[in-house]
């Protein structure tokens, strides 16, 4: 499905996504609180405020997790439709 015939003025391919951006990877930590603290703390590295612990399994070394982050919730100013 093509996006209608529109002139977008998004500089940045962050620009582009619609609503979220999910990411999955896995921390090197002692404890499952240290791994929520090194998650929250890459997310705001990131620049990426509005977020959400979709999962976190501890295990061994450190945790696995994967995180939702909400670049455009309803409502939003939307990226897509600023001139």
């Amino acid at each position: 499905m093509k996006a209608p015939n529109r002139e977008y003025t998004m500089t940045t391919a962050r620009d582009t996504i619609v609503d979220a951006l999910d990411i999955e990877s896995f921390v090197l930590c002692e404890s499952e609180k240290e791994a929520k603290e090194l998650v929250g703390k890459l997310m705001q590295s990131l620049g990426l405020v509005r977020f959400v612990i979709v999962s976190l399994d501890f295990n061994g070394p450190g945790a696995h997790f994967r995180v939702r982050a909400y670049m455009n919730k309803p409502g939003d100013n939307y990226t897509w439709l600023k001139e």
